[in-house]
């Protein structure tokens, strides 16, 4: 009877140890669970084989994926490198862990996510590998402000050097200045010209003279730029000023077989602004459409200036029926630097300029834009 009752005793004790610690193992799941849900981190769990078992909630929102898109696949699939990924791994397998400060894994939506890589080995009672699991934290943010800090150093740099540039540049444009009116009376003086001759030359070099101005116009506007100057405002006649950025764009826009067409309202569109900030701005807008329309690579490519108003802004639309901009591009256009044109062609200076620019002069820049369809630039600014 002792023996039985202390059995019974032995077997009540195992019980009440069995029911708490399956109570502490429930507790500890659920806490486990809770961390994982709350985390920003990308944490994930894989067996032998590298499949996923679990998957995070801060790895839905890092890459777009859901649990039940992720559980069942192959962890390298989320790497843009899946060969690299698995030498990771295989390091991890081999030392207990392994880590990486900037690894690359592929967004649902195909744009790059960074992230700062730790996996450790698992292994069961016997010894033996049993999974990964692995914590990675979202540095893309961090990674893009380094590069920032990068491209914001070349940026000062170019405004350490400007007002050199400017100098050098202005040099020769004041000899050409200079000449150009030389040849401008010579040619009212020259004798033995027939008068369709004269008029030619003469028109040349009106257009030399010009061009001079606009090269001096160009080099103010960096130091402006840089040097962050205020606008100088005056009267003018928007309309006026499109059509004298057309004429400039004029030679190009033969080349490409573009039709630019001028949809402006009724009447003169009077604006108190400055004029070589904005003559700057259409210009470049005016450039790039030229440039999308040519990528399109078809006939019929154009171009429309359009022009309304009302009791407080004017407003300036400049659209393309080139190729439209990509939804990856559209995040990254105002990023100093960033250009989609070949080297050489463009600075990735045009669109963040031009939108400093409009701010500055107390208006408003943005655009709409279709894939295959084109693109249109709209420009808001104070009415007189």
């Amino acid at each position: 009877m002792e023996s039985s009752d202390s059995l019974q005793d032995q077997l009540a004790r195992a019980s009440e140890t069995l029911s708490r610690l399956k109570k502490e193992l429930f507790d500890t799941g659920r806490f486990l669970h809770c961390v994982l849900e709350n985390s920003d981190d990308m944490v994930f769990a894989t067996d032998v084989d590298g499949i996923l078992v679990s998957f995070s909630k801060g790895g839905e929102k890092a890459l777009g994926y859901t649990v039940e898109q992720m559980v069942g696949r192959h962890v390298k699939d989320l790497a843009d490198d899946p060969l690299k990924f698995e030498k990771l791994v295989a390091i991890s397998r081999k030392e207990g862990s392994a880590a990486s400060l900037e690894f690359p894994f592929q967004h649902k939506a195909g744009h790059t996510v960074y992230f700062n890589v730790s996996l450790v080995s698992l292994t069961d009672a016997d010894g033996q590998f049993a999974g990964t699991v692995g914590i990675c934290r979202d540095i893309t943010r961090w990674k893009k402000f380094q590069e920032d800090l990068i491209r914001v150093d070349r940026l000062a740099e170019i405004g350490r050097t400007a007002s050199g540039i400017t100098h050098e540049i202005n040099n020769p444009i004041a000899v050409i200045g200079e000449i150009s009116g030389w040849i401008e009376v010579v040619v009212g003086d020259a004798k033995g010209l027939g008068q369709e001759d004269r008029e030619e030359l003469e028109t040349a070099v009106q257009h030399i003279i010009k061009q001079v101005k606009r090269c001096r116009n160009i080099t103010q506007q960096l130091l402006s730029f840089v040097r962050d100057s205020e606008p100088t405002h005056s009267s003018m006649d928007a309309h006026e000023l499109l059509k004298q950025t057309v004429s400039f764009l004029n030679p190009e826009l033969k080349n490409k077989d573009i039709e630019v067409t001028l949809d402006f309202m009724k009447g003169p569109l009077p604006l108190h602004s400055d004029k070589q900030m904005l003559e700057q701005v259409f210009v470049n807008l005016i450039s790039n459409a030229i440039y999308a329309v040519k990528e399109r690579r078809g006939a019929g490519g154009r171009i429309v200036l359009k022009t309304s108003r009302d009791e407080s802004m004017l407003e300036i639309r400049i659209s393309d029926n080139g190729t439209g901009i990509s939804e990856e591009n559209q995040r990254q256009m105002y990023d100093l630097f960033f250009t989609t044109k070949p080297t050489g062609k463009g600075t990735g200076l045009g669109l963040p300029i031009c939108r400093n620019i409009i701010k500055k002069l107390g208006g408003g820049f943005s655009f709409e834009t279709e894939i295959g369809e084109g693109t249109t630039f709209i420009v808001k600014l104070p009415a007189l």
